[in-house]
């Protein structure tokens, strides 16, 4: 009979039931008196042969939805369960390590969800305003162009007084011939932007001089000569972003390189002036494709009566030539065929695939710096990556700072999950108060007092909460907790700061 009933429960999966037989009479689609997997007569909710519910989703709505949250939440009163205790540091972990396993979500399961979650939810808070980005603003008026975006961020950068004066004056003599060339009532804004260029330029002058220590006449040395090198720089009246038809544009780009391909022939390849006059042919060909693109730009604004849809504006080129210097190895531009970047003990076709990963950071580069708003929303997609790389290794810390703990590694993974899923409900809840802030906010000032706190008590009780948590589920006294709890934090921050720092080229890289 044994022998019946096991052989019976081992293919119970592979007959096809009688499913008239597994209703009970007169019910029509209520609960059935037998399996409609294996027909085995049942005697709960469950079978108690192949485990299957006696429930069937496809004959009710809700019981199909409450399905789908089950698979992820298991909505039998865990998750809540799980919330609330983990609410107390360590507990959840203490106790799922010993044995009370069924009152929680499994850690694994629970981090993925709210780190997914959390991350999610970050997208829709941490946000760029796209019309007030710190882009390129380009004023181009009657062929006067100035870039102001790319000016002012390099006066932020400038390392000597004589490169900020020679930024300033040329901003400053390509605004005023802006402002010559409209009518006086429109020249509020560009009076505005002269005064701001002169305030950036003296700030940064200031800071210059404490940095450097420079004295009055280190400043007026370097004043001189930024003059001087603003009076060279300063666009001819020949220059190609002064040309106002697509031929002006190519009849002085030919111009200007013509020259430069004489010298070319003459001086030895992989010399530092062969180099030179490559870099200048080549910001020559980019300056000339720029003022072919601002060309068109303007064209299609004139015969269409209005700027040209982004999409469009995007076939007709980049506008923007003041790109800074180029990316750069062995004092030569980077160059994935002339001059690439090669690591010596690797393999042909792993250098090639770096090549074309510092191509595309290139590009993205300089997009970010247009639109950083892309750049953000793709950190924040691969920060969950990032922390299921950092788990196991917070686990693998804890097994250091724990050894002859008799615990095994799986169980410290438990410890790091569970703290793992602690930190991101947290960061979950501060931006949950940010989108609060920004709705309520508006209409209650008051609100934005109450975010803030709330999300300045988080970030203090984070760092509290993992050193409780790591007493309360090891049971160590307080100072050889305390003293493993600094050295697994140093090494987490330090490990966690290389990832963080490849996470970064690698969104640039893949936004």
């Amino acid at each position: 009979m044994s022998a019946t009933t096991s052989s019976g429960a081992s293919h119970a999966g592979e007959h096809e039931p009688d499913h008239e037989q597994g209703h009970a009479p007169g019910d029509g689609h209520g609960h059935p008196s037998h399996c409609e997997n294996c027909n085995a007569p049942l005697q709960g909710h469950y079978c108690h042969v192949c485990g299957q519910s006696v429930v069937n989703p496809i004959r009710h709505a809700g019981h199909a939805l409450e399905e789908v949250f089950e698979s992820f939440w298991h909505l039998d009163g865990r998750i809540f369960r799980t919330l609330r205790d983990l609410l107390s540091p360590g507990r959840v972990a203490k106790n799922y390590i010993a044995g009370h396993r069924v009152r929680y979500v499994a850690p694994l399961r629970l981090f993925v969800i709210v780190s997914v979650l959390t991350f999610f939810v970050a997208q829709f808070t941490v946000h760029f305003d796209e019309s007030k980005s710190e882009g390129f603003e380009v004023i181009d008026l009657q062929g006067t162009t100035v870039r102001m975006g790319n000016r002012q961020k390099q006066i932020k950068k400038a390392n000597s007084v004589a490169e900020v004066e020679s930024l300033r004056l040329q901003t400053v003599k390509e605004l005023e011939i802006a402002r010559a060339a409209i009518p006086a009532s429109a020249r509020g804004a560009i009076d505005k932007s002269i005064e701001g260029v002169h305030r950036q330029a003296d700030l940064r002058i200031e800071i210059l001089r404490g940095e450097q220590s420079l004295d009055e006449s280190d400043i007026a040395e370097g004043k001189a000569e930024g003059a001087r090198e603003a009076a060279e720089a300063l666009l001819p009246p020949n220059g190609i972003a002064a040309a106002k038809t697509l031929a002006e544009v190519e009849q002085r780009r030919d111009a200007l390189i013509a020259p430069l391909k004489t010298q070319r022939a003459t001086t030895p390849a992989g010399s530092k002036p062969r180099d030179k006059i490559d870099r200048e042919i080549a910001k020559t060909n980019a300056e000339a494709g720029c003022r072919i693109a601002a060309l068109q730009v303007k064209h299609a604004t004139v015969s269409q009566g209005a700027p040209p849809r982004p999409l469009d504006a995007q076939r007709y080129g980049d506008t923007d030539c003041d790109d800074g210097s180029p990316l750069s190895f062995n004092g030569r531009a980077w160059d994935a065929k002339t001059n690439p970047l090669t690591v010596s003990w690797w393999p042909q076709f792993a250098n090639d695939w770096l090549n074309r990963q510092v191509g595309r950071g290139e590009i993205n580069f300089k997009r970010a710096s247009k639109e950083p708003w892309l750049y953000i929303h793709s950190l924040i997609a691969a920060v969950p990556s990032a922390l299921f790389l950092m788990v196991p290794i917070f686990a693998l810390l804890l097994k250091l700072t724990y050894l002859g703990s008799g615990r095994g590694y799986l169980e410290h993974l438990v410890v790091a999950l569970y703290s793992h899923v602690y930190l991101c409900l947290s960061i979950l809840a501060m931006f949950v108060l940010v989108l609060l802030g920004n709705a309520i906010s508006p209409h209650w000032s008051g609100f934005a007092w109450i975010s803030g706190l709330g999300i300045s008590a988080l970030w203090i009780w984070m760092p509290i909460y993992l050193l409780l948590m790591e007493k309360r589920v090891y049971g160590n006294g307080w100072l050889p907790t305390l003293v493993r709890y600094v050295v697994i934090g140093t090494l987490y921050f330090v490990l966690l700061s290389f990832v963080v720092l490849a996470l970064a080229v690698a969104a640039l890289v893949r936004m």
